[in-house]
């Protein structure tokens, strides 16, 4: 397992053995857990917090509120694919694949496969009963 430490000193960036991750970028302000065997296609992000609160009422205010950051965790054996956004606080499941240009805003099954902007779960498969 490797641990890297982002922008803030108590950020963790936790990625499993055997894990590839190609062109892309994680921003981390808490913590963001990879588990073993996944695979990150190029141009992805993923991120554990917004950084700003949206504050409507004095946008003015934006640059100065901080938001709040909520983990993503990543099972193992998970594909994401090319230019995909998985946003804070979302969990995806183990050998799940995420399609293309897919922005992840909700918790995804195990073994799953989604796709689009917001995320919708296409099909999943249920573990082969032994």
């Amino acid at each position: 397992m490797k641990l890297f430490a982002n922008v803030n000193s108590d950020a963790k960036i936790i990625i499993g053995d055997n894990t590839r991750i190609h062109g892309s970028c994680i921003h981390a302000k808490k913590r963001i857990q990879i588990g073993k065997n996944c695979l990150i296609a190029g141009n992805c992000q993923i991120f554990d917090c917004n950084a700003h609160q949206i504050s409507m009422d004095d946008p003015q205010n934006r640059k100065d509120l901080k938001a709040e950051p909520k983990p993503v965790i990543i099972e193992d054996n998970v594909w994401i694919t090319a230019n995909c956004i998985i946003l804070p606080g979302v969990i995806i499941g183990e050998g799940s694949v995420v399609g293309a240009g897919s922005v992840v805003n909700q918790d995804i099954p195990p073994r799953s496969l989604v796709m689009g902007n917001p995320v919708q779960i296409i099909k999943t498969w249920e573990e082969e009963k032994k």
